[in-house]
């Protein structure tokens, strides 16, 4: 008998096995191969004992060896074994149904009978075995997601947004489904579209170019269009937030402020108007807006570090500049990896006092 090589058997003791059935011997006498096969570490040697004993699956022509086998220490792969034993269940003897469960107790491998449902019938903890593995496998499953949130959390408070991306896309791909993940990566794609937005102010605080200046009616929507955003909001404000990202980019800042302040509540929306004060050097107005935003937001383990930074930026407006680099540098001395800090710090330092 020569077993298929696409079940990873053993060529060798296929041979071994096919002259013994050659030969005419007695299956009894094959059985100290089987075994050794079984207790091997080479995963072909067992997978081909196996496949031999599916050929030859009766209880009864392997009781007398295979019965005193089950009595020694080793510790045997019972996922074959039991595979094995599956078909002639309901054959085996009392003595032997206590001798199966006592040595899988005794190996402390009881829980591999969750995996055979059909053996319920023989042993009633089966049942519950597989709920308990049901639970450990859930239970798993929310180690991770807790592990990943946690890793989400450390990237996010670092405001690392590239390691931010990769765990969401780790945990959207395992948790499709799951809300609070939704949830996170609505927030991530709109801390990105307000990064975009900062790293343009940014850019254009930089800039040492004569700057062009526009008629108002360039630079500002008219006031008929104002109004008819205002309406929209009114009828919809949950597009307040959206279309105050597009006055942003049209840099129409003053109609903005006045979008954001319909906005839906939210820490995005408290940051973006953040922004946008500062971007019509309302430094007063900034600073008075951060003590609601701490308090508002104090659970946010990022909160403590983003307003330290607008802080910074609203004292440097109103001329004090040995203040704003005394918060900036605190800032960065409990977060040295606080990208935009080290930005603007480096920008302070080579403006004049």
């Amino acid at each position: 008998m020569i077993l298929a090589n696409q079940w990873g058997t053993d060529r060798q003791l296929e041979l071994e096995l096919k002259s013994v059935l050659d030969e005419g011997r007695s299956l009894s006498s094959v059985s100290h191969i089987l075994i050794e096969a079984f207790e091997s570490t080479d995963k072909s040697k067992r997978q081909t004992a196996m496949r031999f004993l599916q050929l030859h699956p009766e209880w009864s022509l392997w009781k007398k060896d295979f019965e005193a086998w089950l009595q020694y220490e080793p510790r045997w792969p019972w996922q074959l074994i039991l595979s094995w034993l599956t078909p002639n269940r309901l054959l085996l003897s009392l003595g032997e149904k206590e001798l199966l469960l006592q040595t899988l107790e005794k190996q402390k491998v009881i829980h591999i009978l969750s995996h055979f449902p059909d053996w319920s019938v023989v042993y009633p903890q089966v049942t519950e075995l597989r709920t308990q593995a049901r639970i450990g496998v859930q239970k798993k499953i929310l180690e991770i997601r807790d592990l990943l949130f946690e890793e989400l959390r450390t990237w996010k408070s670092q405001r690392l947004s590239e390691q931010e991306m990769k765990v969401l896309k780790r945990l959207t791909l395992k948790f499709p489904n799951d809300p609070d993940i939704q949830s996170e990566q609505e927030k991530f794609s709109q801390n990105q579209a307000v990064e975009k937005l900062g790293s343009r102010l940014r850019e254009k605080r930089t800039q040492k170019v004569r700057s062009l200046h526009f008629k108002e009616e360039f630079v500002q929507v008219s006031e008929e269009w104002e109004q008819q955003l205002l309406n929209h909001i009114d009828r919809k404000p949950e597009d307040a937030y959206d279309l105050t990202i597009a006055c942003c980019f049209m840099e129409d800042w003053v109609t903005a402020l006045k979008l954001v302040n319909k906005a839906h509540s939210s820490a995005q929306s408290d940051w973006l108007e953040l922004e946008i004060l500062l971007k019509l050097q309302r430094y007063v107005d900034v600073l008075q807006a951060l003590q609601i935003v701490e308090v508002k937001w104090a659970d946010e383990s990022e909160t403590f570090f983003a307003t330290a930074y607008v802080r910074a930026q609203a004292l440097f407006g109103l001329g004090q500049k040995e203040k704003a680099l005394e918060v900036l540098e605190s800032l960065l001395a409990s977060r040295p990896l606080y990208r935009q800090g080290v930005e603007l710090l480096f920008i302070w330092r080579g403006s004049p006092t």
